[in-house]
């Protein structure tokens, strides 16, 4: 039933193709950034990177790219691609099965987009960590994350909003769902 979950809430990319050739190219952006010794350009480029492997179902990978650059997320912190950075990090680490151990990368992910006002971002690590929540079966949790991911979603105008809207209803469906098992259980 996990892996359905997280099956079910997981975004896939629309043209695996284009996903394949933006792979390449994210590659070297970040091989220039590094080259270049741009701490805040090397952040944002495997940030971008490893989002995009992990799209391709390449969380290991993405795990390990980050890992090599933890130290600049960490010094980079006043700046916007190190929020991305966190939440990339924790959606690579979630999907490898260490949940625990993404949640407070999660965590600092938020609290960076929110103390620099980046909705946006704010909005994307508050979905994540939702369905990380969903997939540990921590369905309050994940309903007050989704909650706050759509409320800003919807403030912005996002068209992501509608993602939200689904995740919220399957994170309802399932509240439901163990509800109706435990009260049976009781019977």
């Amino acid at each position: 039933m996990q892996l359905a979950i997280a099956e079910f809430m997981r975004y896939s990319a629309p043209d695996p193709a284009a996903l394949v050739l933006a792979i390449t190219d994210a590659q070297a952006k970040l091989a220039l950034a590094e080259q270049a010794s741009e701490a805040v350009a090397t952040v944002d480029a495997a940030a971008d990177l490893a989002g995009m492997l992990t799209t391709a179902r390449r969380e290991r990978e993405a795990v390990c790219l980050l890992e090599r650059h933890l130290r600049l997320a960490s010094q980079s912190s006043q700046h916007e691609p190190a929020g991305w950075f966190w939440n990339a990090y924790a959606t690579a680490l979630q999907y490898c099965g260490e949940r625990e151990q993404a949640e407070p990368h999660f965590i600092m992910a938020i609290q960076l987009a929110h103390s620099g006002g980046w909705r946006r971002l704010e909005a994307l690590a508050l979905h994540h960590w939702a369905r990380s929540l969903t997939e540990q079966r921590r369905l309050a949790e994940a309903e007050i994350c989704a909650s706050q991911a759509l409320s800003i979603r919807v403030e912005l105008g996002d068209p992501r909003q509608e993602s939200s809207r689904r995740a919220l209803a399957a994170i309802q469906a399932l509240r439901e769902k163990s509800t109706r098992t435990s009260d049976a259980g009781d019977a």
